[in-house]
């Protein structure tokens, strides 16, 4: 059995899927529970509240009974016959037009087992709503450049007379050996020239013609980025003999090779290895040293002191305290191992140190729902500075995105925790969780720890596996793998899939920004770094990546849905290959279900495509913030005389610890198959196990680029209206696109992550 003293801190702490599922635990967290729970099937499905009749646009909520009451798993999903006459989600069914649809809830226990009723959707009372004018154009003219290399896009334009006529062509090239035409999109082909014309959907006697010439394309010159500077972060520089660090370098300027080699000094103090892990060996202090790859610059010392191991000798009495720990409905068992839903492989060694930190401390844990009043996004921080604000916080600690930390410690409702993390937390935070939990100085989120067996494969593409091996193209994973998921390779892939799709089919579907940032991303391009407080938008990867993209929508490979992909879109109707998602949308229950695509459904992964001259081994992936344990104010008129912050912020950070020691003394405890075993629960294509796999501490970066905003879609970078949407899809430059919002982009960054 292994020493605890060497373990390595592992959490498996599934806070990410706020939000997530539709779970009702039936269990009560304060109880104890018999760790043999028997399953107890569904066998029927009551709903009240339905309605028959709506008109456009009312909503009515529906309530759902799972029968018996003691059912194992009363988790359900809804659908409809149609979503262009009613919409349901989350049990809120709503008019879309004239029309019936049927509205079914189904178990997600047994799939036989299901409700439904039909709602008559009226076209929206007696009044009609006025027919739309249409005005016909008298003439319109094509405005835009009339030179495009081969392998480039122009965007045209379309000018009408008179200028509120009725819009709407249809495009066609006269050669599309030289140039295609999509929407207004014109692909450079070959050389030679081709007259693009323009007819009128309202009268096609009114068109216009263009002539452009498809010229030969520069030579692309790629620059060699040299490194002048490598900067050294790690998670702490005081560890306890026993413990692990983590260390990440950024190699400067943006552009170069973030490959580096570590050094430790005094590795008889601390080792490092190739991924910047860090292991406390025995007392003294060690420097780590950070060399570029090609060994011309390295990085300042940074000092690590390893310190000898301690243990409490006593531990306060919270008088019987309830210590609550606060999260969305759907996701208790995201934290509570003693429910039904919790999944962590930890669930036996968290359940021990439950209990004995509930003895040890004389209290006891409970994990409790967000109330009604207190929904998912601003309306939650909200509530928090709230109930904060008249001294009656109703829990310890809330989940919350990483993303609301400076509107809630902002307020003062968050508890600064940063000298309780020293004296207890042993340093076992990993540097993106606590960069995301760290605002003005202050550290305001409960030590979780690093995870060695993180999957890092978060952000990505996505695809129909089965979709895939139907056309008989090759896995993009297995291109990755083999090192040539280039930007030429991904386009070259695109345009094959999409050769033989019908009409209606796309390729590539979801958000144009994730596209966008992902590329980016993997060229090793941070947008938004907080550690220096600077952001970067004119780098000419950056450029390149929106390219990229242009040339796929012009093509008509890439759709301009610009759909999040969460709920609704072309990928979860079959309708597109491949889309750009979020590891947690896969085979959840409220997103893209086992079965999504009926009893074929398969899914596969691939990481976002990096630049043609980068090597496999230069690409990197990004982590964009988190949800965090932010640890409350507030909460002084609850606590019994004599008990402080500190007891409760340190009673928790033991039960963490306390979980990750039992763990890692198991003997079957592995982490690398901890590890591949999450990812084969969720994948379905061993090239895109592997693909997932790659990933690990060392090619790994933070990037604050939308955590500072409510939301993705709320950041300026991602919005249709002057986000890079509007660049790839409405072909804006991209100069201009960057001095629109800049200003306002840097201003909001540097406010928020500057330091004094």
């Amino acid at each position: 059995m292994k020493k605890w003293f060497s373990f390595i801190l592992v959490l498996v702490l599934a806070l990410v899927l706020i939000g997530c599922g539709d779970k009702e635990p039936e269990q009560d967290p304060n109880k104890e529970q018999d760790p043999v729970i028997t399953d107890v099937k569904p066998t029927g499905i009551e709903i009240t509240g339905q309605k028959a009749e709506i008109e456009i646009g009312e909503e009515f909520t529906i309530t759902v009974k799972v029968l018996p009451d003691n059912a194992t798993d009363k988790t359900v999903r809804y659908s409809t016959s149609s979503s262009a006459i009613a919409t349901i989600k989350d049990g809120k069914v709503t008019g879309i037009s004239a029309g019936t649809a049927t509205i079914t809830v189904t178990s997600n226990a047994d799939k036989s087992v299901k409700a439904e009723f039909t709602v008559t959707v009226k076209g929206g009372g007696e009044v009609e709503p006025d027919e739309p004018v249409t005005i016909v154009p008298t003439a319109i003219a094509i405005d835009g450049k009339n030179e495009v290399q081969v392998g480039k896009v122009v965007t045209l334009s379309v000018i009408y007379t008179p200028e509120d006529a009725t819009k709407g062509v249809e495009w066609t090239s006269s050669n599309e050996a030289v140039a295609k035409v999509t929407r207004g999109s014109v692909v450079g082909v070959s050389e030679g020239t081709a007259t693009i014309t323009a007819i009128s959907t309202v009268d096609n006697n009114i068109k216009a013609t263009f002539d452009i010439t498809v010229v030969k394309a520069e030579e692309e010159v790629i620059e060699v980025v040299n490194p002048t500077a490598v900067t050294v972060e790690v998670s702490a520089e005081e560890v306890e003999v026993g413990y692990k660090l983590t260390a990440r370098a950024t190699v400067e300027p943006q552009g170069a090779d973030q490959n580096v080699t570590w050094e430790s000094t005094k590795p008889e103090v601390a080792t490092i290895d190739a991924n910047g892990r860090i292991t406390a060996v025995s007392e003294g202090t060690t420097y780590i040293i950070a060399y570029s790859k090609d060994g011309t610059v390295k990085s300042s010392r940074v000092k690590v002191k390893v310190t000898p191991s301690t243990a409490p000798t006593s531990y306060p009495n919270l008088q019987g305290y309830k210590i609550v720990m606060m999260n969305a409905d759907s996701a208790l068992a995201d934290l509570d191992p003693f429910l039904e839903g919790y999944h962590g492989s930890d669930k036996m060694f968290k359940q021990q140190a439950w209990r004995e930190i509930e003895s040890t401390y004389n209290c006891t844990i409970s994990v409790e729902p967000y109330p009604d009043e207190a929904p998912w996004g601003a309306s939650r921080y909200q509530w928090i500075n709230s109930q904060a604000e008249i001294g009656d916080a109703k829990a310890d600690f809330y989940v919350i995105s990483s993303a609301w930390l400076n509107k809630i410690a902002g307020a003062n409702s968050a508890h600064d925790a940063m000298s309780y993390y020293a004296k207890y937390g042993k340093n076992q935070m990993s540097l993106s969780q606590k960069q995301s939990a760290t605002y003005k100085g202050g550290l305001f989120a409960l030590s979780t720890g690093p995870d060695e067996s993180a999957n890092y494969a978060n952000y990505g593409l996505y695809y129909n596996l089965a979709w895939v091996e139907k056309l008989k193209v090759e896995s993009p994973a297995k291109i990755f793998n083999e090192g040539n998921w280039t930007y030429s390779a991904f386009v070259d892939w695109c345009l094959k899939v999409q050769a033989l799709l019908g009409s209606g089919e796309f390729a590539l579907s979801g958000s144009i920004y994730y596209y966008w940032l992902g590329m980016v991303n993997a060229a090793g391009i941070k947008i938004a770094d907080p550690t220096s407080v600077t952001v970067t938008l004119n780098n000419p990867r950056e450029v390149k990546a929106a390219e990229t993209l242009q040339l796929l929508y012009a093509s008509g490979a890439l759709s301009s849905e610009n759909n999040w992909s969460e709920s609704s879109g072309l990928f979860i109707e079959g309708k597109s290959v491949m889309v750009s998602g979020v590891w947690w949308f896969v085979k959840a229950d409220n997103r893209w279900f086992t079965d999504l695509w009926g009893e074929d459904t398969r899914y596969g992964y691939v990481p976002y495509p990096r630049p043609d001259d980068m090597e496999k081994d230069k690409q990197r992936v990004a982590e964009y913030g988190t949800s965090l344990l932010m640890f409350a104010s507030g909460r002084d008129a609850v606590h019994p005389a004599g008990v402080t912050y500190e007891d409760v912020y340190m009673a928790m950070t033991d039960l963490y610890l306390r979980t990750a020691r039992y763990y890692s003394e198991d003997p079957a405890y592995d982490p690398e198959t901890i590890k591949r075993t999450g990812i084969e629960n969720k994948i379905d294509d061993p090239e895109s196990v592997e693909a997932a796999m790659y990933w690990n501490n060392s090619n790994v970066f933070y990037d604050a680029v939308h955590d500072f905003f409510d939301s993705v879609s709320g950041c300026t970078l991602a919005g249709t209206g002057s986000g890079i949407y509007t660049v790839v899809i409405r072909g804006v430059d991209y100069q201009s696109f960057v001095d629109s919002m800049e200003n306002t982009y840097v201003q909001q960054f540097t406010t928020i992550y500057s330091v004094g």
